[in-house]
C-alpha cells in the first residue's frame, strides 16, 4: 500500500496538533508520503504539485476554524484567497479522500456555515482527536487513513488492469490484421521505447517530488517546532490571565462582604460598648441625683417634727416615699447594667459566628429597654450575617426611627441594601451617614465597597483614601482598597495595600489570600501558593484560600491537588457556585466528563447566570456526543457575549 497524505490546517490555534499529527502519520506511513503546509511554499505549487499526488487529505479543524478573520475583519473561510479553503476545494475536485480531524473540542461545521464550494465537506465523516487521549484517537485516525489509501489503491489497480487489457486486445488486432513480422517488431520496439520513456519520466517526477517533500518537511519541522513553542506560551499566558481575572472578579464581591462583616462586627461591638457605658453612666448619675434628693427631703422632714401634728404625720410618710425612690433608682441601674451585659454578650456571640444565640441575647436586651437602638442594631447585624437581609433591614429601620441621626444605623442599613443588590439605596444611606458624621470611617469604607460592587473602582478608591486619612490603622480599609486596585488590573498598587493590611494585621487570612490571587494573576505561582498556605494555617476552614490554591494548582497542571483543595473549599462552604465550576474544570482536564458534568450542574443550580459553567458544561457534553451541548454553549453566549468563544 502506497499513497501520499496531505495535512491541511490553519496556523492559528491548531499548529501544535498539526505537528503532532504529522509525526504520528510519519510513524505509520513514512515521511516521504506526507505533505504538511508551511510558510514559504507557494499556494499554486501546492495545488499543482502536492494536492493532486495525494490519496488522503486531512483537514485539521479547531474551535476557531470557522471564526478566523483576516486583516479586514472578514471570515477567512469565505475569502477566495484563504489557502485552507482553496486546498480543500482542490482535494474535493480531485476526488481525494477528505477526512475532517476535529481537535480541542471543535464541532463539525454545518453545511449552512460553509461557502458553496465546501458544502460537501459537511457530509464527510470526521475523526475527533483530543489532547488527553491523543494516542488512542490518533490510532483511530491512522486506521481511517489506511482504509482510504487501500480504497484508492484498489481503484487504481482496477483502472490500470482495464488499460492493460485494452492494450493487449489492440496488439492482437494489429497482429491479426497485418500478418507481417517486420510490423510486429516495429510495434513491439515502439512499445518498449514508450515504456522506457514513461518510466524515466515517472522516476524524474518521483525524485523531484521526494526532494521537494524532504526540503518541505525539514523546513516545516523547524517552523512547526518554533511556532508550537511560541503559540503554546502565548496560549498558556492568555488562558492563565483570563482565568485569574475571572476568579478575581467573581470573588471580589464575596470577599469584600466577608471582610466588611468582620469589620462591622468589631466596629459595632466597640461602639455598642461605648454607648452602653455612656448610657450606664448617665442613668447612674440620674439615680444618684434622685437618691440625694430623696435623702435631702427625708432630712428636711425629720427637722420639721416640731410642727403641727398633721405635718408630723405627713413627714412620717416621707421616709417610705424616699425609700421607694431609692429602690427605683437601684432597679434602673440594675436594669441598665443587665442591658449592657446582654448587648456585650450578643456582640461576642455574633463575632464568634453563633448568630442565633446572639439574636436571643439582643431579644432580651430589647425587652429590657425597647427605646435603645443598640439592641436593634446588634440584632440587625446578626440577621445580616445569617443572610436574612429583610429582617436585618426591619431592625435597622426601627433603630433609625428611634434615632434618625444615628450614622451607624444608616451605614449598616446601607450594607444590607448592598447585599440585596440595591446599590442606589445603599449609596443614599451612606451619603446620609456621612452628612450626619463627616468623620465616619465606617460610612466612607462601606460606600467605597458599594462603588466597587457597581464597578466604579475609581470612586471606590477615593472613598477608601478618605477612610484611610481618617483612620490609617485600619487593616480592613487597606485590604478593601487593594481589592479595588486588583479589579482595575493595577497589581502593584494592590500588592502594596495588601502588604500594609498584613503589616497592620498579620493574622488576616483574607488579606493573605487576596495577595495570593494577585500573585497568581502576575504568574508568580510559588509566591501565590505561599500566601494561600499561610492563610490556611491561620484559618484551617478558610474556603476562599482553599479554592484559590486549587486554581493555582490547576494552572500548574496538578489537577489532583486542585481537586483536593476544591473538595475542602466545598466542605467548608457548600453554597459557592464558583468552586463547583472550578472542580468541574479540573475533572474535565482529567477526562472525567461524568464528574465534570455533575459539578457544572450544581454550579448552575447555585448560580443560574453563570455563563462559564454553561459554556464548559456544553463542551463536556460534546466530548460524550451529547447533542444538548450546543444549547448550553448558546445559553452561555446569551448570558455573556464574550463567553465560550
Amino acid at each position: 500500500m502506497r499513497g501520499k497524505i496531505f495535512i491541511n490546517y490553519r496556523r492559528e490555534g491548531t499548529i501544535e496538533t498539526a505537528g503532532r499529527l504529522y509525526d504520528r502519520m510519519a510513524q505509520a506511513f513514512g515521511h516521504e508520503n506526507l505533505f504538511l503546509d508551511f510558510l514559504g511554499v507557494d499556494l499554486k505549487a501546492r495545488l499543482n504539485d502536492q494536492v493532486p499526488m495525494c490519496q488522503a487529505f486531512l483537514t485539521v479543524i479547531g474551535p476557531s476554524w470557522l471564526e478566523a478573520k483576516d486583516e479586514a475583519g472578514q471570515h477567512r473561510i469565505h475569502s477566495p484567497d484563504d489557502f485552507v479553503a482553496v486546498e480543500i476545494v482542490a482535494a474535493l475536485a480531485h476526488n481525494i479522500a477528505v477526512i475532517p480531524v476535529l481537535v480541542d473540542g471543535a464541532h463539525m461545521p454545518l453545511m449552512s456555515e460553509l461557502p458553496d464550494s465546501l458544502e460537501s465537506l459537511a457530509r464527510r465523516q470526521p475523526v475527533e482527536v483530543r489532547k488527553l487521549h491523543f494516542d488512542r484517537d490518533a490510532a483511530v485516525l491512522v486506521e481511517r487513513v489506511r482504509e482510504a489509501l487501500d480504497k484508492k489503491a484498489f481503484g487504481h489497480a482496477w483502472r490500470r488492469g482495464r488499460a492493460l487489457a485494452g492494450a493487449a486486445l489492440a496488439a492482437m488486432l494489429i497482429l491479426i490484421g497485418a500478418g507481417t513480422h517486420m510490423f510486429i517488431q516495429h510495434v513491439l520496439q515502439a512499445n518498449v521505447n514508450w515504456q522506457e520513456g514513461r518510466r524515466a519520466a515517472e522516476a524524474e517526477t518521483n525524485h523531484n517530488a521526494e526532494e521537494a517533500s524532504r526540503q518541505a518537511r525539514a523546513a516545516a519541522e523547524t517552523e512547526v517546532n518554533r511556532k508550537v513553542e511560541d503559540a503554546e506560551k502565548q496560549r498558556l499566558a492568555a488562558e492563565q490571565e483570563r482565568q485569574a481575572r475571572a476568579v478575581a472578579e467573581a470573588e471580589a464581591k464575596r470577599k469584600s462582604e466577608e471582610a466588611e462583616q468582620q469589620r462591622l462586627a468589631a466596629e459595632q461591638e466597640r461602639q455598642a460598648r461605648a454607648a452602653a457605658d455612656a448610657e450606664a453612666k448617665r442613668k447612674s448619675e440620674e439615680a444618684e441625683q434622685q437618691r440625694r434628693a430623696a435623702e435631702q427631703e427625708r432630712q428636711a422632714s425629720a427637722a420639721g417634727e416640731v410642727e403641727a401634728k398633721g405635718k408630723n404625720e405627713k413627714a412620717e410618710q416621707l421616709p417610705a416615699a424616699n425609700l421607694g425612690a431609692e429602690q427605683e433608682a437601684r432597679k434602673q441601674a440594675e436594669t441598665q447594667a443587665r442591658y449592657t451585659a446582654l448587648i456585650s454578650q450578643g456582640n461576642t456571640d455574633s463575632n464568634a459566628g453563633d448568630y442565633d444565640k446572639a439574636i436571643g441575647g439582643y431579644n432580651d436586651a430589647i425587652k429590657l429597654d425597647p427605646k435603645s437602638i443598640l439592641g436593634f442594631i446588634g440584632r440587625g447585624d446578626a440577621y445580616m450575617n445569617k443572610g436574612d437581609y429583610d429582617r436585618a433591614l426591619a431592625n435597622y429601620n426601627e433603630a433609625i426611627r428611634l434615632d434618625p441621626k444615628s450614622a451607624l444605623a444608616l451605614s449598616d442599613r446601607g450594607v444590607a441594601y448592598a447585599n440585596k443588590g440595591d446599590y442606589d439605596k445603599a449609596v443614599a444611606d451612606h451619603n446620609e451617614a456621612i452628612r450626619l458624621d463627616p468623620k465616619s470611617v465606617h460610612a466612607f469604607r462601606n460606600r467605597g465597597v458599594v462603588y466597587a460592587y457597581k464597578g466604579d473602582n475609581n470612586r471606590a478608591i477615593a472613598d477608601f483614601n478618605e477612610a484611610i486619612r481618617l483612620d490609617s490603622k485600619s487593616a480592613l480599609t487597606f485590604r478593601n482598597r487593594g481589592d479595588a486596585y486588583m479589579n482595575k488590573g493595577d497589581y502593584d498598587h494592590a500588592i502594596a495595600d495588601y502588604n500594609e493590611a498584613i503589616r497592620l494585621d498579620p493574622k488576616s487570612a483574607l488579606a493573605l489570600s487576596d495577595r495570593g490571587v494577585v500573585y497568581a494573576s502576575k504568574g508568580a505561582y510559588d509566591r501565590a501558593l505561599a500566601d494561600f498556605n499561610e492563610a490556611i494555617r491561620l484559618e484551617p476552614k478558610n474556603a476562599h484560600a482553599f479554592r484559590n490554591r486549587g486554581v493555582v494548582y490547576a494552572y500548574k497542571g496538578d489537577n489532583d491537588r486542585a481537586i483536593a483543595d476544591f473538595n475542602a473549599a466545598i466542605r467548608h462552604d457548600p453554597k459557592t457556585a464558583l468552586t463547583f465550576k472550578n472542580r468541574g474544570d479540573a475533572y474535565m482536564n482529567k477526562g472525567d466528563y461524568d464528574r465534570a458534568l455533575a459539578d457544572y450542574n450544581e454550579a448552575i443550580r447555585l448560580d443560574p447566570n453563570n455563563a462559564l459553567a454553561f459554556c464548559n458544561r456544553g463542551r463536556a457534553k460534546r466530548h460524550i456526543n451529547d447533542v444538548s451541548g450546543s444549547a448550553d454553549i448558546a445559553k452561555a453566549r446569551q448570558l455573556d457575549a464574550s463567553a465560550c468563544r
